[in-house]
């Protein structure tokens, strides 16, 4: 259950979904051999869990989340140039100007 903002610097509790903004990622998790020289099938369907992640208000006026198989689940600033976020019509979402509210 949600109980927080996500975002490690502040940890403010959440009170309302009204406030803030609510993420929703499909986590897929498959096992690897530890020897891939092997081009054998795996052995067992991919594991799919949805998992939600909140930011509150402050948070989400400045930051937005990634989540990234490498390195898992990061808070990023909307400034980070390195990211290109669009939403599910492929609208950028990187500069806060550009965003309508609630979406992305």
């Amino acid at each position: 259950m949600l109980a927080h903002c996500v975002n490690p610097d502040c940890v403010l509790p959440l009170r309302s979904f009204s406030e803030g903004r609510l993420f929703q990622f499909e986590v897929v998790s498959i096992s690897v051999a530890a020897n891939d020289g092997a081009t054998a099938p795996f052995d067992e369907k991919p594991q799919r869990q949805t998992s939600h992640f909140w930011l509150c208000g402050r948070c989400a006026e400045s930051m937005t989340l990634v989540l990234e198989p490498t390195t898992g689940l990061r808070v990023v600033p909307f400034s980070d140039t390195s990211l290109e976020l669009t939403d599910e019509f492929g609208t950028s979402c990187t500069s806060q100007a550009s965003r309508p509210a609630n979406s992305c």
